[in-house]
């Protein structure tokens, strides 16, 4: 089954309904923390250095969404850092971390990016395995501390 999905830069008019996909997949978010992420992040040009990327569906509503920036890298000067926040489809997720990841391709072509990396946190199983079974390989490990104010 062949679908078309469109990808697009988030505007400020899509953080309040894009805060359902949210909750639905991050239930401690709140709405305030949702904007407070989301705001500076919206209404970037197609080809910012970073931004927040929805995927839509065939009615237009919002199935997916994946933050990205571009950061200096040593081997690869530089690199497309993709942070996957959603993938939700009735019909199946596959669907939307196939269109994410073409959507984060092209955009890291025309950044001039050598590599793309995209971080999945330790639940996100199903979207590592179908990375993986695409192409991705495991480069290293992530390590983090939460800093206490």
């Amino acid at each position: 089954m062949r679908r078309t999905l469109d990808a697009a830069n988030l505007s400020v008019a899509e953080i309040e309904p894009a805060f359902a996909l949210i909750q639905a997949l991050h239930r401690s978010q709140t709405p305030d923390n949702w904007r407070a992420f989301a705001s500076p992040l919206v209404d970037q040009k197609p080809l910012a250095q970073c931004g927040l990327v929805g995927i839509r569906n065939e009615a237009g509503y919002l199935c997916g969404l994946f933050v990205y920036h571009v950061e200096a890298d040593l081997a690869h000067k530089r690199a497309f850092i993709v942070d996957v926040i959603a993938a939700l489809d009735i019909v199946g997720a596959q669907y939307v971390i196939f269109a994410m990841m073409e959507a984060a391709q092209a955009r890291a072509e025309h950044l001039g990016c050598g590599i793309t990396r995209v971080r999945v946190t330790r639940d996100q199983t199903a979207i590592a395995a179908y990375l993986r079974k695409n192409g991705f390989k495991l480069e290293g490990q992530l390590l983090s501390i939460a800093n206490v104010a």
